[in-house]
């Protein structure tokens, strides 16, 4: 949710920046450095493979200098308690992010869990506008500091690039002003300009198609062509003044030469000449909110991907423009544009790689790849950047194509794999290639001697079974079905009344309890020998296709730590299994466990003992570990104190 028009922004442009006189001291070289490269999806098995193989010669060099071993993930394994795990020190118990999706006890709907848009708390109405006076925003539903608050209060530099779970990334309100500010660009977690996670558009002339129902992650939309021009409208943000709800847009055209296989795409004042199958750059657009008030700008990627017999063009999400941000994308807040301004635009969305577009047939996976390779490109030059102006401090900088790459293409590293398949899965070993190239760089540009860090969050499996825990819960008798034909609407099938167990996300299982859910049926005395059925029903559940085990593993979380979004339990799957997207949105009517045949191929949101993440460093490490020791590690290296936390030093120092 857009809350700050261009307009408004500009007008207190130099008021902030007045405001923020005394927080940008120079930095000075610190003597004690750290450069940490984190690798969303890495895995240990894949890793130590091919480095054996000869393909990963710096990262092998690497982990015979000091040490590599797996990293322990959290629980349950997902990115964004995983990142939370990390930026925190502490477990969901202690940050309170338990899955991508949490569920209002209210009325058990999910929602996200990172993150809020607030509604202004005042506004003055003005015929149709509606002017914000105060509140409001986007609010960060993560609890605990991030450790490099830490590292700030103690004088040293921090630089921290497009960190997940972290939006919006807020500055260290106890750190003296004498200290610099750290920089931190967020990462997963970050909206696009529409306020959702990913939201891409597609305009074709195919009515069949644009009459359709919209995929997953997507708009279709109809291109009228009338003299040879097809028009349609980009839709953008809500209009941040309106008072009834209207739509930002802005006028898309394209014509066509049917004959080069090219066409003109206009997007508002903007032009793009491409080839079928072609990309543009960064495209800035405006959505004009009228009168005085100016636009909202953004920015777009463009594929044409057919011009006859049909016109198809894909528009990516409208990504936040870091060379003029409408909202808030690092800290300080001029961190973001700075950086756009040396290394041009880049993806400011948090997840990038546009995987519902491929899932939907929207990107075929060479455009995919392509889109992906972008990314690195972008990290790439990020990381180029940083180097080049480090000069000691903390330093880290995170890559995510190798997550996604995995989750699309992981079925091709099995043996017995499609050929086609075996050879898109080449893009995962290529994604690690350009990871040993990012630490041949690093130990290039910054010397042998240089203190160096590779982790990642969790590890991958294959995605092989489908899973619908709530299916599981009816047929046990802990799930009662609403009567009448199921409706597929998340929720909407279950009688409350009689059920005393429920599954929201994609590893949580709650009780439907008396006080805390709305018209909730499970006593306090009830709690624990309910849980204990449960617990043992699920650990005696198998796929009835192969016997094995669905469930490895049953966690109870502390129910008093977040009492409004802690799970009564955590479900570890087996390796292989995950919960499928209706089970996670509580829908009911598919099958219980199920083959997956789809494009996500590959996961990690299962039992964290079959999914551990990888740690690679110069210096000796200690055995085992996990992603909360690396908080009091990096302090530690620091020698700033880590009190209160729990982990425990990674480093055999």
């Amino acid at each position: 949710m857009l809350h700050t028009p261009a307009v408004i922004r500009r007008l207190l442009l130099a008021a902030l920046l007045v405001a923020s006189l005394g927080c940008g001291e120079e930095e000075r070289a610190h003597p004690t450095s750290l450069v940490m490269i984190a690798v969303d999806g890495m895995d240990p098995l894949l890793l130590e493979r091919w480095m054996d193989d000869g393909r990963l010669p710096a990262l092998k060099a690497l982990a015979a200098r000091g040490g590599f071993t797996p990293l322990g993930t959290s629980n349950p394994p997902q990115s964004p308690v995983a990142w939370s795990n990390f930026i925190t020190g502490h477990d969901a118990d202690g940050h309170g992010i338990y899955d991508f999706l949490h569920r209002d006890p209210a009325n058990r709907l999910p929602y996200l869990s990172m993150s809020r848009a607030e509604a202004p708390t005042r506004t003055l109405e003005i015929g149709d506008l509606r002017l914000p006076l105060g509140g409001g925003g986007v609010k960060n539903l993560r609890e605990g500091a991030p450790f490099w608050h830490r590292l700030q209060a103690a004088g040293v530099p921090v630089t921290v690039v497009r960190i997940p779970a972290d939006y919006p990334s807020e500055a260290c309100e106890d750190c003296p002003r004498s200290t610099p500010p750290a920089r931190v660009l967020s990462g997963m977690g970050t909206p696009d300009l529409l306020g959702t996670p990913g939201l891409f558009q597609l305009f074709t002339t195919d009515e069949a198609r644009a009459s359709a129902d919209d995929p997953a992650g997507g708009r279709v939309h109809r291109l009228v062509v009338t003299d040879g021009v097809g028009r349609a409208d980009l839709e953008g943000p809500a209009h941040p003044l309106s008072a009834t709800g209207e739509t930002l847009t802005i006028p898309l055209q394209v014509e066509v030469d049917v004959e080069h296989a090219t066409a003109l795409i206009r997007l508002g004042p903007r032009e793009r000449l491409l080839r079928v199958g072609e990309w543009t750059d960064w495209v800035p657009v405006g959505f004009a909110l009228g009168g005085p008030w100016g636009d909202v700008p953004g920015m777009v990627r463009v594929q044409l991907q057919s011009v006859a017999p049909e016109i198809v063009l894909y528009v990516s999400p409208v990504n936040i423009d870091p060379l003029d941000p409408a909202q808030r994308l690092s800290s300080p807040a001029d961190y973001a544009t700075s950086l756009a301004t040396d290394v041009g635009r880049f993806h400011t969305q948090g997840m990038p790689e546009d995987t519902k577009a491929l899932v939907a047939g929207v990107l075929s996976p060479d455009a995919f790849i392509a889109q992906s390779e972008v990314v690195f490109d972008e990290r790439m030059k990020m990381l180029e950047y940083e180097l080049a102006r480090f000069e000691g401090g903390f330093l880290f900088v995170y890559f995510s194509s190798i997550d996604l790459r995995s989750h699309m293409f992981f079925r091709g590293l099995a043996p017995d794999a499609d050929p086609v398949e075996r050879e898109l899965s080449a893009s995962i070993a290529a994604g690690y290639e350009r990871i040993d190239a990012a630490v041949d760089r690093v130990f290039d540009v910054l010397g042998a001697d240089v203190p160096l860090v590779v982790m990642s969050d969790h590890g991958f499996a294959p995605y092989d079974w489908k899973v619908n825990l709530n299916e599981r819960l009816a047929a046990s008798g802990f799930l009662a079905r609403r009567r009448g034909a199921a409706t597929g609407v998340p929720m909407a099938d279950i009688d409350w009344s009689r059920s005393r167990a429920y599954s929201v996300g994609l590893n949580l299982l709650f009780l439907n309890q008396a006080g805390r859910e709305g018209s909730g049926v499970v006593t306090a005395a009830e709690r624990e020998p309910l849980l204990d059925q449960i617990a043992e029903d699920l650990e005696a559940w198998r796929n009835p296709v192969n016997g094995e085990p669905v469930v490895t593993s049953v966690m109870r979380p502390d129910p008093t730590a977040h009492p409004d979004r802690a799970p009564d339990l955590i479900v570890g799957y087996n390796r292989g299994y995950r919960a499928s997207e209706d089970s996670a949105l509580g829908v009911l009517g598919t099958p219980m466990v199920e083959e997956n045949t789809g494009r996500w191929s590959g996961d990690h949101c299962m039992d964290p003992v079959h999914v551990p993440g990888v740690l690679l460093s110069t210096a000796e490490l200690a055995r085992g570990g996990n992603l909360t020791d690396l908080a009091t590690t990096t302090l530690n290296h620091f020698d700033v104190a880590a009190g209160g936390l729990p982990g425990r030093d990674l480093f055999a120092r």
